[in-house]
């Protein structure tokens, strides 16, 4: 096989070649070029496979070079890779309209470097290009996010990560990766000011972050020690300081230490946090509520102009709906969505949602809050069969949760 690789990034050769197999092309049949006249001057020989980066096409658009380089190479298999540092909705729907038209392939968005090289060289072989989904020999990652901000994404992550830490059987993490606005720490009323993510960054930026480096950030909450809490940084404006490369690190790290690690995301792909997390989970929970603004036009939208350029498909989805009343009917919208439904929650009786907000006080420790707390109890039951196999004697079972006594709430309340 012989390769045409077209890329404006120096060394990029090296890294495809670090990321082919064996039977993939050796050096000599690889054919590099760094712009694009180059490209077009080598594109009169015959190719097998020519591998293109948009980069290279920074000005103009994709109807301009695409059916040239299908006119001067019929025969050839050609995979386009979009530059990352430019997002235009509307030029990735021509690109990919244009890629199906003249039968290209296109790479998904949103990985680390990394990611990106090991998705071409399958690519170049004619493997099937997967998402990342972590390393399965260690522990899970759940990414919990919304079809729009306050659907209730941080409060289905908090509570679930209480229930599983309930049960003190296994090892939970909870991760604030909603950087733009972090509201963990002031669910659970969180005081400690010298422990955040923010903490980390030198060391994500290095690859050096060890998991004692991740322990000793956390938070503990309440006599909960198997569960550890890395709270957002107050550093807003540092949000998209967050590259690919440090969230895998921080995502991977932390499934060394942790069997469940819930990840609370903003609600917008505009940030590495929520794409390479959603991007790398294992488990996907989309949290919407039962209204027009939320599942239908947000989700729709946003996956029309972003997620499904990431290689992610509704499928790759569960729908929790959240602040669900009786005449609901959740399996009827998960469908719509084509998603599989993960949980109806229903709406917490007599304001009590507020209450648990402006408190401090989680609505799992609540009295009186118990249909929700059953339905975080079945999310719990969900995890806890992924993360250590489906056992006997499993304690959290819808509808079996033990009420909390009046010492379990005094501490609820008072620590």
């Amino acid at each position: 096989m012989n390769l045409l690789f077209a890329h404006p990034q120096a060394g990029a050769a090296d890294l495809l070649g670090s990321q082919l197999s064996r039977s993939g092309p050796d050096s000599d049949g690889i054919v590099t070029v760094q712009h694009r006249d180059r490209l077009f001057a080598r594109l009169e020989e015959p190719f097998d496979v020519v591998a293109v980066h948009t980069g290279l096409f920074y000005d103009s658009y994709p109807w301009d070079w695409m059916p040239e380089i299908r006119r001067k190479q019929p025969q050839a298999r050609v995979i386009v890779a979009p530059d990352e540092a430019v997002y235009d909705s509307f030029m990735l729907e021509a690109l990919t309209r244009l890629a199906e038209t003249l039968g290209f392939a296109v790479l998904p968005l949103g990985g680390t470097e990394q990611e990106t090289f090991e998705a071409l060289a399958a690519s170049v072989e004619g493997r099937s290009v997967r998402m990342s989904a972590g390393d399965k020999r260690s522990g899970i990652v759940v990414a919990v996010w919304s079809a729009t901000s306050k659907d209730g994404a941080t409060t289905v992550a908090v509570n679930t990560a209480l229930a599983l830490a309930s049960a003190n059987r296994l090892r939970i993490g909870l991760i604030d990766a909603n950087l733009r606005n972090p509201e963990i720490r002031s669910q659970l009323n969180l005081t400690e000011t010298d422990r955040s993510q923010f903490k980390l960054r030198p060391k994500l930026q290095t690859h050096t972050l060890q998991p004692e480096d991740l322990l000793d950030s956390c938070m503990t909450y309440r006599k909960m020690s198997g569960l550890h809490i890395l709270t957002g940084s107050p550093r807003r404006d540092t949000a998209l300081d967050m590259t690919p490369e440090m969230m895998a690190h921080l995502l991977q790290t932390a499934r060394s230490v942790f069997d469940v690690t819930l990840v609370d995301l903003n609600a917008y792909p505009d940030n590495a946090a929520t794409v390479c997390t959603v991007r790398g989970a294992d488990i996907r929970w989309l949290v919407a509520q039962n209204n027009y603004a939320s599942y239908r036009t947000s989700w729709r939208e946003w996956f029309d102009c972003y997620w499904k350029y990431c290689g992610l498909n509704p499928s790759d989805i569960s729908l929790i709906l959240n602040r669900a009343s009786a005449d609901d009917k959740p399996e009827r919208i998960a469908e719509a969505l084509h998603m599989s439904l993960g949980a109806s929650i229903p709406n917490a009786p007599g304001g009590l949602g507020m209450k648990a907000v402006h408190e401090g006080v989680p609505l799992y420790l609540m009295p009186k809050a118990e249909p929700f707390t059953e339905a975080i109890d079945g999310l719990a039951a969900l995890l806890t069969k992924r993360a250590e196999g489906d056992v006997q004697g499993l304690e959290l079972v819808p509808g079996r949760r033990r009420k909390p006594g009046w010492i379990s709430r005094l501490s609820a309340l008072f620590g």
